[in-house]
């Protein structure tokens, strides 16, 4: 390459390398000598900044031979090879447009739940088989945010010994578990593809076109939850395709928060359930929490863990912890009728007015501080967390 050569000849060169088509390549650590000025397909190498050059020291004969200096550019490349390709289901053009969830006859006490407890031997050889890696350990409840009397506490060492004397278990933040699309955000591959500005500054504050693929108030709601709760995030997506949206979105990387652990969609358990309206079963997957609470009894039950979904499918074997969202989405959507014409989904947000996160937010905090509830989730009807914010309905023990 020479200094008239372009980022595009770049990618091309790069393309016969590594077999990454151009459209596919992201390039990272490269920025223009003009300050504001944007990296692009049509940018020439003379106008990026230039990292430490080869070029000779010295002088004589041997500064005569080196007159043409030697510019060095170090830089990222990010792409997949078009046969290993993942494509985003919502890219794809002339896909029908389902709208979020079945019809679900799924009870506790009905035929397919004895159904499910019946195979319950699957399930345990399912979850002996799944592996989850820590990333950020489970972290203890802090006095101000606990409603237990902490007053016989007085070192984390002595703490522990006086639990255990007392037969009383040392007490962990409990577990908030996110489901990403369409609950915390909607993804757009194509969108930060398109955008050469986002390339360089992944994960900044100010990358407004990666901000904008998250669900309003999704860094402020995740910020005020981690106070209380530890997190966790299952997507109903591939290790690779989730991985990219973490790291693209800077969620593996912000200052307030962390995540314990992420599962994929390889975490997931397929069941049998009944549609309501057709009578007709189906199969499909649902994230079990025994996978969780199995691996780590020490922490996290059935008693201090909540599922945040937008798919109330997702739910079927632990109907108890299932807190549903509705199904955010950038653009406006439409669902089909019966006569065939279209109207708005109204279980769906749409766009920069949603603010539902800020009530969940809020919702969270008073399950996780409520002394009535707090060390016993199964007390709160999930379903009514709206009226619980409102003051309408008060926490008591689930009638």
């Amino acid at each position: 390459p020479t200094s008239t050569t372009s980022i595009y000849q770049v990618k091309e060169l790069l393309c016969a390398r590594t077999g990454i088509l151009p459209k596919r390549q992201k390039i990272l650590g490269l920025k223009c000598i003009r300050k504001g000025n944007a990296v692009g397909d049509d940018t020439m190498l003379s106008e990026l900044k230039s990292g430490k050059g080869g070029g000779s020291k010295g002088g004589g004969t041997d500064a005569a031979v080196a007159a043409v200096a030697v510019l060095a550019h170090q830089f990222i490349l990010m792409g997949t090879p078009e046969e290993k390709i993942f494509v985003d289901p919502s890219e794809k053009e002339g896909l029908v447009d389902i709208i979020d969830d079945f019809d679900l006859d799924f009870n506790a006490g009905s035929d397919e739940w004895i159904q499910h407890k019946a195979k319950e031997d699957n399930l345990q050889k399912f979850t002996d088989s799944t592996d989850i890696h820590i990333i950020n350990p489970p972290r203890l409840q802090s006095s101000t945010s606990s409603n237990t009397n902490t007053s016989n506490s007085s070192s984390s060492s002595s703490s522990s010994s006086n639990n255990n004397n007392n037969n009383n278990t040392t007490k962990y933040k409990p577990l908030l578990v996110l489901d990403l699309d369409h609950t915390l955000l909607d993804f757009s591959s194509k969108t930060l593809r398109d955008n050469g500005a986002s390339a360089m500054d992944i994960g900044q504050s100010d990358d407004a076109v990666a901000n904008q693929l998250k669900r309003p108030y999704m860094d402020e709601f995740l910020t005020w939850t981690y106070k209380y709760y530890d997190l966790v995030v299952w997507s109903q997506t591939s290790w690779r395709w989730l991985e990219v949206k973490l790291t693209e979105l800077g969620m593996l990387t912000h200052p307030g928060y962390k995540f314990c652990f992420v599962l994929d969609k390889t975490s997931m358990f397929q069941i049998v359930s009944t549609n309501i309206r057709s009578g007709k079963q189906f199969t499909h997957h649902v994230k079990p929490l025994q996978i969780i609470w199995s691996k780590f009894p020490r922490y996290w039950n059935e008693s201090n863990t909540v599922h945040l979904d937008d798919l109330s499918r997702n739910f079927a074997l632990n109907l108890g912890n299932g807190l549903k969202c509705t199904a955010y989405y950038r653009k406006k959507r439409k669902k089909r009728s019966g006569s065939g014409s279209t109207s708005s989904s109204s279980s769906t947000n749409n766009g920069a007015n949603d603010k539902e996160l800020l009530g969940l937010g809020r919702f969270l905090e008073l399950v996780a501080t409520t002394e009535e509830v707090c060390d016993n989730f199964d007390r709160v009807d999930f379903q009514y967390w709206q009226d619980y914010v409102s003051g309408k309905r008060e926490f008591q023990n689930k009638k």
